[in-house]
């Protein structure tokens, strides 16, 4: 009788550990509710988080290195575009993020377990409207398993659900096949395997899945487009972010 009472003791004690876990931490597992359409929110309409690519899409001008080498074609030169020396300035869009009331919470060089360690802080407690999830170029570069990448971006976008805000999740932008710790350095397939994990989960959940890839990547299927890149083949130029805009703007209009 005694060893049966110590072991249910052991079982209820196992239980509440479990239930204490639990609380404490994110269960990927539970599906959203499903956004209450009377809810309305105080920040802005739309948070983007992301890395490099997120960041500089809001930035008002950036000056390159003499190390970062354009490659994009300077005669005739973009309007975007200032040369003195050997400096280039870029003029980006910061624009669209004022204008629209959305507000670029990007940082460069992040991985997504990064911008999920600063999503309460940068993104839920601004209360928005939308969040605008893009990342894991960082993390494939680092070699994180596509596996990592999308517990991250689970995390983000449930917890954004849970709270009634509008979950849209974005393509990985192609970029070149070297960036990469990956051996071999082959990221481009990697990226399109991820696009597509991205895309099947934000359709199981029912959020929306924004997808820049097609009209951003060259024909070989994997880099970026020459007249869409700037210096490195990774980072986006204007132009580039003139056609996402385009295609974010019809999802969140």
């Amino acid at each position: 009788m005694k060893r049966k009472l110590l072991l249910l003791a052991a079982l209820v004690a196992t239980a509440l550990l479990a239930v204490s876990c639990h609380a404490e931490g994110y269960n990927n597992d539970i599906a959203p509710d499903t956004p209450d359409p009377t809810v309305t929110h105080k920040g802005p309409k739309a948070v983007f988080i992301g890395d490099s690519i997120t960041w500089q899409w809001g930035l008002v001008t950036r000056t390159l290195k003499e190390s970062q080498k354009v490659i994009i074609p300077t005669d005739p030169k973009p309007e975007w575009m200032s040369i003195s020396g050997n400096s280039v300035t870029i003029t980006w869009h910061a624009a669209f993020f004022t204008s629209n009331n959305y507000v670029d919470k990007g940082v460069s060089g992040e991985r997504t377990d990064q911008m999920l360690a600063r999503y309460q802080s940068d993104v839920l407690s601004l209360d928005p409207s939308c969040v605008v999830i893009m990342g894991g170029t960082n993390d494939l570069a680092q070699g994180y398993t596509k596996d990592q990448i999308m517990t991250n971006l689970k995390s983000m976008a449930e917890q954004a659900a849970a709270k009634d805000m509008k979950v849209v999740l974005c393509s990985v932008t192609p970029c070149n096949m070297t960036y990469s710790r990956l051996v071999p350095q082959e990221k481009g397939p990697h990226i399109v395997a991820l696009n597509k994990m991205i895309k099947s989960y934000a359709s199981e959940k029912g959020f929306t899945y924004c997808d820049y890839f097609p009209a951003l990547v060259a024909d070989d299927g994997y880099s970026l487009k020459d007249e869409y890149c700037l210096y490195d083949k990774l980072h986006p130029n204007p132009d580039a972010y003139t056609v996402m805009e385009g295609i974010i703007q019809k999802i969140l209009k």
